[in-house]
């Protein structure tokens, strides 16, 4: 099950900036897109976030982050990994590997959750005679090989120079993470020192079986809370950022996500008597999106949970500008057309936002004048934010209609807006 990699510089960069970032959908062809790599059907299925069979039943144009999407929502026949999948995203333009659905048809889907939406690339979606081929496929993979008992000696790389962020905000964990066969690896203490989730021993079975629920988004295992202590104090990654030959294990280590052992690229394993699981495969499982910053070697993780409606979260409007360096500008009213406004940025402790005022048709304008703002839709509770789906009517109307404007007043900077379903935001959830 190997993937073939387009040659970079360094580890880093190959760690998880080669992993494909598919974000498209059905098999139309594409002309200026290129998938670059060939990979297997079980690499295929081991980077997915979720694999179904359905067919759409609706498709819309929806905005999210600024950027127009196709949007299918679809009825599934049959789950084959991870969490059900309502609504699948991929680029309006077959440019960017963007493709349509057609209405009627039968896809088998690999999706990935790099957007905080399920999404495919046009290389992830199949019908025809493919589809029974991959079906047979992807039932075999439910009995994954687990390598011989014993030593293996691989080749890792230190990860002494890797920062991670959780939501902006830097992350100190010990020990370090390294990078082993193409992915950053990281200890599994970090998912419980550093992110709170829950990692028990297996007593019963006498090995770390690790248990990831991506509906509630925890990592578990049936055991002796008492033998739940994993050690994180390896002392055997050297210095700098040569390769080494290492001892590692992986029969005592499973995992499993939603019922599903993990395919045999991402299998933990342990090293100098620490876990290390692969740090974007497993975070995905959990509805975390990592982005790898090659040239300053960090890893940033979002967290792109949906908000439970019982939180009650706050919806917030924001107008984004494409000029790099811009900042958002939140906006909090809407009267008679004139904006009540601020800019989001990071405040000093005790210090106030300063709201300003401005015609919703000027500060809509870049500011070099070319083009609009793009309108983009949050729900917050607390700290943690989702940013919603816009359908395009929704987004059309925003912008062109003043009564419109008046309707989203009422409801900004409260929870009295209808419930998005599926992150979903139109102009039927303003009331």
């Amino acid at each position: 099950m190997k993937k073939t990699i387009l040659t970079c510089i360094t580890a880093a960069v190959l760690a998880l900036a080669s992993i494909p970032a598919g974000i498209t959908a059905s098999p139309e062809q594409a002309y200026a897109c290129s998938k670059g790599e060939s990979t297997t059907p079980e690499y295929d299925y081991s980077v997915a976030s979720s694999v179904f069979y359905g067919a759409p039943i609706k498709v819309d144009n929806v905005y999210f982050e600024g950027k127009l999407y196709r949007m299918g929502t679809f009825v599934t026949e049959t789950n084959y990994k991870g969490s059900a999948v309502r609504t699948l995203l991929t680029p309006i333009d077959s440019d960017q590997c963007g493709a349509t659905f057609e209405l009627g048809h039968n896809y088998l889907v690999y999706a990935n959750n790099r957007l905080g939406y399920p999404s495919a690339s046009v290389f992830d979606i199949y019908e025809g005679d493919q589809v029974q081929e991959r079906i047979a496929q992807i039932k075999d993979l439910d009995i994954v090989p687990v390598p011989a008992p014993g030593v293996h000696t691989e080749t890792l790389y230190p990860g002494n120079d890797v920062t991670i962020s959780l939501d902006d905000k830097l992350i100190p964990f010990q020990p370090a993470p390294v990078f082993f066969k193409n992915s950053l690896y990281v200890p599994m203490t970090f998912f419980r020192d550093a992110l709170g989730y829950v990692t028990i021993w297996d007593s019963k079975l006498g090995r770390y079986e690790i248990m990831l629920k991506s509906d509630w988004a925890g990592i578990f295992a049936k055991g002796d809370p008492s033998q739940s202590e994993f050690t994180g104090n390896s002392t055997g990654i050297p210095a700098g950022t040569a390769p080494f030959d290492a001892g590692v294990t992986y029969s005592d280590v499973q995992m499993r996500v939603d019922g599903k052992i993990f395919a045999a690229e991402n299998l933990p394993f342990t090293y100098d008597g620490v876990v290390y699981v692969a740090l974007r495969s497993t975070a995905e499982k959990l509805g975390l999106q990592v982005n790898w910053l090659a040239d300053s070697y960090m890893a940033q993780i979002k967290d792109t949970r949906p908000i439970d409606e019982l939180q009650r979260p706050i919806l917030e409007m924001r107008l984004s500008s494409s000029i790099a360096g811009e900042a958002d500008l939140i906006v909090d009213k809407v009267n008679n057309d004139q904006v009540l406004y601020r800019y989001d940025r990071p405040l000093e402790l005790g210090e106030k936002a300063v709201q300003f005022t401005a015609p919703f048709n000027e500060l809509i304008k870049e500011p070099n004048g070319e083009g609009n703002r793009k309108i983009r839709l949050f729900l917050r509770a607390g700290e943690r934010e989702k940013e919603m789906l816009v359908t395009e009517p929704l987004n059309d109307a925003l912008l062109r209609d003043p009564d419109v404007r008046s309707r989203a007043n009422l409801v900004l900077s409260t929870y009295h807006y209808m419930w998005p379903e599926n992150g979903v935001f139109g102009l039927a959830n303003l009331r």
